[in-house]
C-alpha cells in the first residue's frame, strides 16, 4: 500500500523537547518547595504555575505537531489521514472520501516574526510550539476544509543559517506524491465507475443495448467492425471498445459512419449479410444489414421529425 509521510522534526526539536521537561520538572520542584515553605508567597506560586501550565502545553504540542508523524494513504475510495507518536499512538485520524476532494494546495512559508538568535532558547518553543502550522489545505468540494501535514520549519525564508540541517525540499517532495497520490485514485475510482455503468449496459436487456448502440453509432458518426465466422460484430461505443475486458481480444476497426452508409448499408449485395449487434461476450441482436439500414433510417427521421 502506498503511504505518504509528512515526518520533518530534527534536531533542534528534540533539544527544546527534551530542555522544556527539564525546565518543566525544576519548576515543579522548586514550585512544591515554596507550597511547603513558611511564609507562603503566593504572588511567586501564582506566576510559577503559569509558568508550568504554559511550558506543559508547550510540550504536549510539541509531540503532538512537531515530534508526530504524518501519513495519508488511500483505501476504499478513502484519503485516511492518520498522525502518529511513537509508532503506535494515533493522535488523529480522518476519513476523506477522495472524490469530495476539489484541491490540494501547498499555502507555502509561514510568515515568521522568530529571532534567528533565539533558536537556542527553550522558552523561544514555548511561543513556537503554541503557534504551529499545517502548510496543506484540503478544499473539499461541499466547501469544508482540512489542514494537514505540520510544516515543521518555523523560519520561513529567513532561516538561511538552517539550511544545512533542513531542507524545504523534503516537505515539497511529500506534498507532491500526496496530491499525485490523490490525483492518481480519483481517476482509478472514475475510470472503474465508467466500466462498472458500461458492464450494467451491456447486461441490458438485448432490445435496449440494440437501441443503445444505434443511437451511439449516430451520436459519434463513427461504428466499429469485427468480423466472425464470415458475419460482422457492430459497436458503436468507442468507451466500450476501449475499457471493457469482453473487446480487448476481439479485432474492431473503426470506420467513418457515412463511408459505412455508403460501403455496406446502400449496397444490394450486403442487404442480407448477418450482423450482431449489442454484443455483450454471451449474446447480441442479429439481424440483417437491410435491418439495420431501416432502423437506422428510422432513428435519425425521429430526430430530424422532433428537430423540426
Amino acid at each position: 500500500m502506498r503511504k505518504v509521510e509528512n515526518r520533518q522534526h530534527f534536531n533542534l526539536y528534540i533539544y527544546a523537547l527534551i530542555s522544556l521537561i527539564v525546565t518543566d520538572i525544576a519548576i515543579i520542584i522548586f514550585l512544591v518547595g515554596l507550597i511547603f515553605s513558611r511564609p507562603i508567597i503566593y504572588v511567586i506560586i501564582v506566576i510559577l504555575l503559569i509558568m508550568v501550565y504554559f511550558i506543559t502545553r508547550a510540550i504536549v504540542n510539541c509531540l503532538k505537531y512537531y515530534i508526530s508523524k504524518e501519513e495519508c494513504y488511500c483505501e476504499n475510495g478513502t484519503l485516511i489521514y492518520k498522525r502518529i507518536l511513537l509508532k503506535k499512538f494515533i493522535l488523529k485520524e480522518m476519513e476523506i472520501p477522495l472524490l469530495n476532494i476539489q484541491k490540494v494546495i501547498d499555502k507555502g512559508h509561514i510568515p515568521s516574526n522568530n529571532a534567528e538568535p533565539d533558536y537556542l532558547n527553550p522558552f523561544h518553543y514555548v511561543v513556537l510550539f503554541f503557534k504551529y502550522y499545517e502548510r496543506v489545505l484540503l478544499e473539499m468540494k461541499t466547501g469544508n476544509k482540512y489542514e494537514i501535514f505540520v510544516y515543521a520549519f518555523p523560519y520561513g525564508t529567513r532561516g538561511k543559517s538552517f539550511e544545512k540541517i533542513y531542507n524545504d525540499n523534503d516537505f515539497l517532495k511529500s506534498f507532491t506524491e500526496l496530491k499525485e497520490m490523490i490525483e492518481e485514485e480519483q481517476k482509478k475510482i472514475l475510470f472503474n465507475q465508467k466500466v462498472e455503468n458500461l458492464r450494467e449496459r451491456y447486461n441490458f436487456p438485448l432490445e435496449e443495448r440494440y437501441n443503445y448502440i444505434l443511437n451511439k453509432i449516430i451520436d459519434e458518426e463513427k461504428l466499429f467492425i469485427s468480423e466472425k465466422d464470415n458475419d460482422f460484430i457492430i459497436n458503436g461505443d468507442s468507451e466500450a471498445i476501449k475499457d471493457l475486458d469482453t473487446f480487448k481480444n476481439m479485432n474492431f476497426e473503426e470506420i467513418d459512419f457515412y463511408l459505412f452508409y455508403v460501403n455496406y448499408l446502400s449496397k444490394k449485395e450486403y442487404e442480407n449479410k448477418k450482423v450482431l449487434i449489442g454484443y455483450n461476450g454471451i449474446d447480441g441482436k442479429e439481424i440483417t444489414m437491410l435491418k439495420l439500414k431501416e432502423d437506422i433510417n428510422e432513428i435519425r427521421d425521429s430526430r430530424s421529425t422532433f428537430k423540426n
